[in-house]
């Protein structure tokens, strides 16, 4: 019985979990991680949070954003570990959290700017462009696999 009281509470866990990130979709890009963060302090002054969570954020965080910049050398995630470091920050710094909000409404106005410009291209050479990218992206993957 006790085996389905921790599959209970790990799938209740998860449903909070999906809550959280739905919430978080929903919030209006520029300020959804001052929210978070003010959102991770508030649980964590109610106890709601692992209580060694503040200890791993402040440990694991640094140690991934160093990690991360000794990588960026070699071929692989280097730049996503960085920011993974720096979000595990910004749920404890409230400065590092207005940070990645900047740099989510930039990103995002780029994205859309790309968007149009994509559109607004003719097939003509929107093809050629697509199968450019195909062989560039098969010509990695021999690379880094077969060569």
């Amino acid at each position: 019985m006790r085996r389905f009281e921790y599959i209970g509470r790990a799938i209740e866990k998860a449903k909070e979990g999906w809550r959280h990130w739905r919430t978080f979709r929903e919030i209006d890009a520029g300020h959804r991680y001052q929210s978070r963060y003010h959102l991770h302090q508030r649980r964590t002054r109610q106890g709601l949070v692992w209580r060694y969570w503040r200890l791993f954020s402040f440990t694991c965080g640094p140690i991934l954003i160093i990690a991360g910049f000794v990588f960026i050398p070699t071929p692989g995630p280097s730049y996503i570990i960085i920011a993974i470091g720096l979000w595990l920050l910004a749920g404890e710094f409230l400065l590092l959290a207005r940070l990645f909000d900047r740099v989510g409404v930039r990103m995002g106005r780029f994205g859309r700017w790309i968007k149009g410009v994509w559109g607004g291209l003719p097939a003509a050479v929107r093809v050629p462009v697509t199968l450019a990218f195909a062989a560039l992206l098969a010509y990695g993957a021999y690379t880094l696999f077969a060569g």
